[in-house]
């Protein structure tokens, strides 16, 4: 075991023992960072685009001192750069520049809308881990619907050719996976999926369900996937299309998710108040009950710090100081959560 994975190791220790006693002994172990809330689609399952563009965004700058801070104080985390659309930004190149040369593990999500061969490039050299792509179907009649706009499905499949080549052109190893959302659009092309990645020559393609649309007032509402025009509400299709996919990675096709993962997301589609807190934290992995966001760290474009969807920013990261800052978070695991108790 080398050092850096007994840190990890000791920290998940702390981790439960603040769970146990409400002291933040731990730190987090990861960092989802939203660069910007614009975004170049119109998908059917996420209102991003609509939120405020206007915020005083952090700059490129404000980014690099905000992950030298974050390395002294956590280490060489896991780190996921997000949006909105990541591309949107005429200097993400430097943000990206910046949390890799800080020794993180650094993940980068695009739809892929907007890569062309330079960026594509620079992506792969720049240090980062992985990159994931959305992909919601093997057509633009299924991706284009989804997305919201023509010409997605298209500049997506292209820009994963553009990654996989530019990897193998640098002899890098950096991981490129496709991420498919689950939904009544797409139930029926869900399986084709690991078969067009496996053709890609991409890692994997990863499920994940349908959630409430993060900005907006399915959050607060139990009923939310009740006559949702995107809730899976055939059963039987979704578990006929589950079965499909199980048998392509038996078969070697690149699926990510275990048949362990597969279960919940047919379990959630039957259950969907009783599985949502594994789903909606897209933690999936985690076979106890209860919600981990309380260790997890959220940084939204402007730097205010949180730790969930759910609740409002505790501080903003200009105001540095950011272990003492999380150290006064609000302690949601032992105090009503409004997320839990819906």
């Amino acid at each position: 075991m080398n050092s850096q994975q007994f840190k990890y190791y000791c920290n998940r220790a702390f981790q439960e023992l603040s769970f146990r006693t409400g002291i933040s002994f731990a730190r987090p172990s990861g960092i989802i960072i939203v660069l910007t809330n614009k975004c170049n689609a119109r998908c059917v399952h996420c209102h991003s685009y609509k939120l405020e563009n206007n915020l005083h965004e952090l700059t490129a700058n404000e980014w690099g001192k905000a992950f030298s801070e974050l390395r002294h104080w956590l280490g060489p985390v896991f780190v996921s750069l997000t949006g909105g659309e990541t591309l949107t930004r005429k200097d993400v190149l430097a943000i990206l520049n910046h949390a890799t040369r800080n020794g993180f593990w650094v993940e980068f999500l695009t739809n892929g809308y907007a890569l062309d061969e330079v960026l594509a490039e620079k992506l792969i050299e720049s240090g980062v881990r992985r990159i994931t792509i959305s992909l919601d179907g093997t057509s633009p009649d299924v991706h284009d619907k989804i997305r919201g706009r023509n010409g997605f499905f298209d500049k997506a499949s292209r820009s994963v050719k553009m990654l996989v080549d530019q990897n193998r052109t640098q002899g890098r190893d950096v991981l490129v996976r496709l991420k498919t959302v689950i939904m009544r659009l797409n139930l029926h092309d869900i399986h084709n999926i690991p078969i067009l990645a496996k053709k890609f020559g991409v890692e994997g393609v990863e499920y994940q369900a349908l959630t409430p649309i993060y900005y907006s007032d399915q959050l607060n509402n139990e009923d939310w996937h009740v006559n949702n025009d995107l809730w899976v509400n055939s059963l039987a299709d979704l578990q006929n299309a589950l079965i499909r996919i199980k048998e392509l990675k038996t078969l070697g096709y690149p699926v990510l998710n275990t048949n362990e993962n597969l279960d919940l997301i047919f379990r959630y589609f039957s259950d969907p108040n009783g599985q949502k807190q594994k789903v909606w934290s897209h933690n999936y992995r985690n076979k106890s009950k209860r919600c981990r966001s309380w260790m997890g760290l959220q940084i939204l474009p402007d730097g205010g710090m949180k730790m969930c969807h759910w609740m409002e920013p505790f501080q903003n990261i200009r105001d540095g100081d950011l272990s003492s800052g999380w150290k006064i978070r609000p302690h949601c695991w032992k105090e009503k959560c409004g997320y839990r108790e819906r």
